[in-house]
């Protein structure tokens, strides 16, 4: 017949079942490639997000100790000034913490008492007839609140400065 197609070694029904085998198997391989090739691009996209999600975790810890500190820091200034406007109101309060630590030097020799301009008078006047021994002078580069306790054997800093240092230093472990 004309327009038919002679098949050699073979029948049509058994050509088109080759080539639908090689159909199935092409698409079965194309399938199995494409999927690779997806878990592929999902698990590059996996990573990328397990990354940010990872940086922005210790972008946000950084910034939460960065917080913390400046908090931390804040709340070490408004003490300072807390203390100072409580000395201004009560200049009694440097002359009891004096006498407290000049209990903690009571027996060493030679003890001076540094104290700013600003409460020598009310210092001298607390201190003085109870504490003989210690000598009381002024020291301009003390601001009032301050005082400083010089002996023989020790030197004790009773700065505000120097006490809220010292606190921010426990505080900030340095």
């Amino acid at each position: 017949m004309p327009g038919e197609v002679k098949v050699l070694g073979g029948s049509h029904e058994h050509v088109m079942d080759v080539e639908k085998q090689a159909f199935e198997q092409g698409y079965a391989e194309g399938e199995r490639i494409g999927k690779e090739m997806g878990e592929k691009m999902v698990e590059t996209a996996v990573k990328r997000y397990e990354n940010a999600v990872s940086q922005l975790a210790e972008t946000h810890k950084a910034l939460a100790e960065s917080m913390e500190e400046e908090v931390v820091r804040l709340a070490l200034e408004i003490s300072r000034k807390v203390l100072q406007r409580e000395l201004t109101m009560d200049p009694d309060i440097v002359a009891a913490l004096a006498a407290v630590a000049l209990k903690r030097v009571s027996n060493y020799q030679s003890i001076t008492l540094r104290v700013s301009r600003q409460d020598l008078g009310r210092i001298r006047a607390a201190l003085g007839p109870t504490n003989p021994a210690v000598d009381i002078k002024e020291d301009a580069s003390l601001e009032r609140g301050d005082f400083m306790i010089d002996t023989g054997q020790t030197h004790l800093d009773g700065r505000i400065v120097s006490q809220i240092d010292a606190i921010a230093h426990v505080l900030f472990d340095d």
